[in-house]
């Protein structure tokens, strides 16, 4: 193969690394919201009922149910009274998110270097 060709190939697997990179986070603090199968609470930092909230939203999830649980920042503006609210649903804990839509380009380009690489 040829050099700019070689380079053309790392060029596309450093993007599908940072592509990849982008796609998914972990994180400490509130449960940022959707799926709480994805968020883990800190037994130093919840209470009992945090925990238990957090079981029953993960019971429900397993069980084909998706029961909205905010995220812990809320808009309120009251007359000329602006703010946000912090709620702790489940207390600070242990959060991963994953972007559905970037994971799957990451795994295309990865598929079009090793068909490439093969050739």
């Amino acid at each position: 193969m040829s050099e700019r060709y070689d380079e053309a190939l790392d060029e596309l697997r450093t993007l599908a690394h940072e592509i990849r990179r982008e796609g998914s986070d972990s994180g400490y603090g509130y449960f940022p919201g959707g799926d709480p199968r994805d968020f883990s609470p800190d037994p130093d930092a919840s209470t009992e009922a945090e925990r238990t909230a957090h079981k029953v939203a993960c019971d429900a999830w397993d069980r084909g149910e998706r029961p909205v649980t905010p995220g812990p920042h809320e808009h309120f503006q009251e007359g000329e009274t602006n703010g946000w609210i912090t709620r702790s649903f489940f207390g600070l804990g242990v959060y991963n998110m994953e972007d559905p839509d970037l994971l799957a380009w990451a795994d295309t380009i990865e598929r079009c270097v090793e068909r490439l690489e093969n050739e």
